[in-house]
C-alpha cells in the first residue's frame, strides 16, 4: 500500500486484500457497579504558584516505546509486577487490560468493582485488578489499575497479554511513528497557544473530539464521508479502518450491494464473529486533508458505543501521527519523517 499526493489530497492505491480471519478492533466500555474506582496513574505534573507567569510551552521527553508488529497489532514491552509482558499499543481502548490468563500468570489481586466492556463481537465481564509496580519504557511507577477480561487478543501465534490503553496514554502527547517502529511520550509544560510537535516538514491537522463519556480519554476526529459527518475514533489497536453499520446505511451503503467485494470474519472482544466487506472508498476528508481511495472495512454490525468509524493501523501506520491530547489536536504527516533525536 502507499500514498500518491496532490495537493492537500492523497490516493491509498490497496495490494489484494487478503480473505483470512483478521483480528478486529476492541472497543471498550466500563459500567462501574457499586464501588467507586480511582484512575490514577504515573503522572509528572509542573504547576506553578498562585502569583507566578506560567512557563512558556515546551515539550519534555518522557520514554520511547519499542514496536514489534505481529499479527496487525503493534506490541510494546511492559513490566507489570516485576514480569515481561507484551501489550498492544492500543488508543482505541478505553483502559489499560489485560488477559484472565495473564493476571492468572502475575498472580493478581483484586481491587474492586466488576463490570462490563462491549465490543466488536459482544460483550464479556470484567474486574479492576491493580499491578503493585509497572515500567513501561523508563516510566515506573506503583498501583498501576488494570481491567482484566477473558478474551485473547491474538488469532494465532503467541498471544499478546493486554492492551495499553487511551486511560494511560492520554497523560502525554504521543508520538506514533509506526514507519520507524517506535512510539515517544512527551510531557507537555507551561501553556501552549497551539499544539506543540516536535515534527517537521508539512502536517495536516484535525481537531480531537472529547468524549461526553466519563474517564474516557480515546482520541476522536470528525471525518467527511459522501457528504456525512462521521465521528471516528484514532484507533490503533485496530487491524482494519472500518465503518460500522449504522454509519454506513446513513451514506447509502448496504452490504447487498457490496456482494462481489471481498469478504471475511472479525475476531473481536465477545463470541460472535461479524461479517466484514472490504470497500475502497472516495473520498474520506479527516481534517485538513482529503484521502481517496482509502480501502475501508464495512461491518454489519452496529458500533457498541456513538463511534461511527475506526481510524485503524492499516491507515494510521503508513504516516507519522502526532497526537497532542493537551491540545486536543492530531497532526499528520505524510511522507513520514524520522522523529527528530531527544536528549536521553
Amino acid at each position: 500500500m502507499f500514498f500518491s499526493e496532490e495537493k492537500n489530497e492523497k490516493t491509498f492505491v490497496s495490494s489484494p486484500v487478503s480473505k483470512l480471519p483478521a483480528t478486529a478492533p476492541l472497543l471498550l466500555r466500563f459500567r462501574r457497579r457499586g464501588h467507586r474506582v480511582s484512575w490514577a496513574v504515573l503522572l509528572f505534573l509542573t504547576g506553578c504558584g498562585p502569583n507566578s507567569v506560567p512557563p512558556p510551552c515546551s515539550l519534555a521527553f518522557a520514554t520511547a516505546l519499542p514496536l514489534r508488529f505481529s499479527f496487525d497489532q503493534a506490541l510494546t514491552p511492559a513490566v507489570l509486577d516485576g514480569q515481561t509482558t507484551s501489550m498492544v499499543l492500543d488508543t482505541g481502548s478505553q483502559f489499560t487490560l489485560v488477559t484472565k490468563s495473564t493476571a492468572d500468570r502475575m498472580n493478581l489481586a483484586i481491587v474492586a468493582a466488576r463490570g462490563e466492556i462491549n465490543g466488536i463481537g459482544g460483550s464479556r465481564g470484567v474486574y479492576v485488578f491493580s499491578a503493585r509496580s509497572f515500567q513501561i519504557g523508563r516510566l515506573q511507577g506503583k498501583s498501576l489499575p488494570l481491567m482484566v477480561s477473558d478474551f485473547v487478543l491474538s488469532p494465532g501465534g503467541r498471544p499478546a497479554d493486554g492492551l495499553l490503553g487511551a486511560d494511560f496514554l492520554a497523560s502525554y502527547d504521543v508520538d506514533l511513528d509506526f514507519p520507524a517502529s517506535q512510539a515517544r511520550l512527551f510531557r507537555v509544560l507551561g501553556t501552549c497557544s497551539a499544539a506543540p510537535t516536535t515534527l517537521g516538514g508539512q502536517l495536516f491537522q484535525a481537531p480531537l473530539v472529547g468524549s461526553d463519556r466519563k474517564l474516557d480519554t480515546r482520541p476522536f476526529v470528525r471525518v467527511q464521508v459522501a457528504g456525512k459527518t462521521l465521528l471516528a475514533a484514532v484507533d490503533s489497536g485496530a487491524a482494519h479502518t472500518l465503518i460500522f453499520g449504522n454509519a454506513a446505511r446513513r451514506i447509502g451503503l448496504r452490504l447487498e450491494d457490496l456482494a462481489q467485494e471481498p469478504h471475511f470474519r472479525a475476531r473481536g472482544l465477545g463470541p460472535d464473529t461479524p461479517v466484514i466487506v472490504r470497500h475502497v472508498m472516495t473520498p474520506i476528508t479527516i481534517g485538513e486533508v482529503t484521502f481517496r481511495n482509502l480501502p475501508v472495512a464495512i461491518m454489519d454490525e452496529s458500533s457498541p458505543d456513538n463511534t461511527d468509524m475506526l481510524l485503524g493501523l492499516d491507515f494510521l501506520s503508513h504516516m507519522h501521527v502526532w497526537l497532542s491530547f493537551s491540545s486536543q489536536m492530531m497532526m499528520m504527516q505524510y511522507p513520514p519523517e524520522p522523529s527528530p533525536p531527544v536528549p536521553q
